[in-house]
């Protein structure tokens, strides 16, 4: 190596090395984001489609404040205690990833272990400084009681917050004097009621759409180019394509039809699998009439690609009020008409317990798992399988949307024509939680734990 390589290689090192140390001195901000360092609002909204770098300009934020020294406005002098709060434990290790990137190391306490993929030490992960500044990791699924006798001086909620975290969390702010920022791409919750505090003035409103001059640090190259964003753009469902890209307000729930990219002519067909596939029953409880819902699916997942393929081979619809005997014979039959037996079932999944409004009646799975017992006379608790309770984690409802618009608009999702009732509801649904249209469509969804559950083992089918 010559004297001059050898020189170049020792500065490229140093200069490693007080990245790592400092980050932030050599973090440099887009236009949009110093536009929202320098507000000094008590409450601020970072509203941006995805990839737009809103997470790390809170981080950002964040740490200066912790540092008692903010280059884009004045901040009260350290120490203070700072809060993150984000969905939940599997999402927030992608923000304490960034966070530690973006932390200056010297001004840690030495004991700080971050371990990549498992996120800062700790149960609780807590950041302490030098100076006495904390920060604090928590999710919004810890509920309410894990906030409660805190007094904050800044609050980052990242991605949208239940409503009743924000109620939580306001007071022990502001009594402080503190900050509160939002930092999120507004899909995935409810959220008329941030809407509403911008419109009142209570939150100062920053919309960051996904372009080459938003994503472009000043003074220096776009980090993503035209030819990306378009990219990206097109990988977005349509119906979320206002959300992702620019930021909007509006979600799919007010786009009319759901399942848009839905066709009869293309996804109804009368074949079905033939060879290997993953058998689910999804359950929809109701006492109200129609209320009550099961749908047979039959799912391969592609060699190729890797995609799963989907076939609605029968659907089963109350027109009254039932009992979990009548459900049961009602599903045994199902089962019956497509040449299946309840053996041949690799997932059994219903809604929680549900009560009837009107007569105080109950539906659950237990219930329905003895009724079944009943109508294939067997002995109580002899049948080797449960009816499992759904997963429906935050979130859950758009995550089975986007699968299915996703099998929908790649051919991989199929209808057998004795579904009509399913086929009209996936129609007609706009999106809304109390719409008749739901009950099918929530059945369905439970059954795509087939997929996001990762069951192995497929049954082979004999049909047709």
């Amino acid at each position: 190596m010559t004297a001059g390589l050898a020189t170049l290689a020792r500065a490229v090192d140093q200069l490693h090395k007080r990245t790592v140390a400092d980050p932030l001195a050599y973090w440099t901000p887009t236009a949009p984001q110093l536009g929202f360092l320098r507000d000094p609002s008590h409450m601020r909204l970072a509203r941006a489609g995805n990839q737009v770098g809103k997470t790390t300009m809170g981080l950002v934020d964040c740490i200066y404040r912790c540092l008692g020294a903010h280059p884009f406005q004045p901040v009260r002098p350290a120490p203070i205690e700072a809060w993150i709060i984000v969905e939940s434990w599997e999402s927030s290790l992608s923000v304490q990833s960034k966070l530690w990137a973006l932390l200056p190391k010297d001004a840690l306490v030495e004991d700080t272990l971050y371990i990549q993929g498992k996120g800062f030490k700790g149960r609780h992960p807590l950041v302490r400084f030098r100076n006495g500044s904390i920060i604090r990791v928590r999710t919004s699924n810890q509920g309410s009681l894990a906030l409660a006798g805190s007094t904050i001086d800044f609050c980052m909620l990242d991605e949208p917050p239940p409503e009743a975290i924000y109620n939580e969390i306001v007071p022990r702010v502001l009594r402080n004097h503190g900050r509160i920022i939002f930092t999120l791409t507004p899909v995935g919750a409810p959220l008329g009621w941030l809407r509403k505090l911008v419109e009142d003035g209570r939150v100062k409103d920053f919309c960051f759409p996904l372009t080459v001059e938003n994503t472009t640090p000043i003074g220096s190259r776009p980090l993503m180019t035209a030819e990306q964003i378009e990219a990206f753009t097109e990988s977005v469902l349509p119906q979320q394509r206002a959300q992702r890209v620019f930021g909007d307000w509006e979600s799919l729930w007010t786009e009319g039809r759901v399942f848009r990219m839905f066709d009869p002519a293309r996804h109804v067909k009368p074949e079905v699998p033939v060879g290997e596939a993953l058998i689910g029953v999804g359950i929809d409880h109701g006492t109200e009439v129609g209320a009550q819902v099961g749908v047979l699916v039959a799912m391969v997942r592609d060699a190729g690609e890797g995609h799963p393929r989907f076939w609605v081979l029968d659907q089963v619809q109350t027109d009254g009020q039932t009992t979990p005997d009548q459900d049961a014979r009602m599903l045994l039959d199902m089962l019956r008409r497509a040449g299946l037996g309840w053996e041949t079932v690799d997932l059994w999944v219903g809604d929680r317990r549900v009560y009837g409004r009107k007569n105080g009646s109950l539906k659950s799975n237990a219930m329905l798992m003895s009724a079944m017992e009943r109508a294939l006379r067997l002995p109580t608790g002899s049948l080797p399988f449960r009816i499992k309770t759904a997963y429906k984690p935050a979130g859950s409802v758009f995550e089975g949307i986007r699968i299915l618009s996703a099998a929908m608009l790649r051919g991989d999702f199929f209808i057998h024509p004795r579904c009509k009732r399913l086929a009209d509801d996936i129609q007609r649904w706009d999106g809304r939680e109390a719409s008749e249209n739901k009950h099918s469509i929530d059945a369905l969804r439970y059954t795509l734990e087939l997929v996001t559950r990762r069951l192995h083992n497929p049954t082979v089918l004999r049909l047709g």
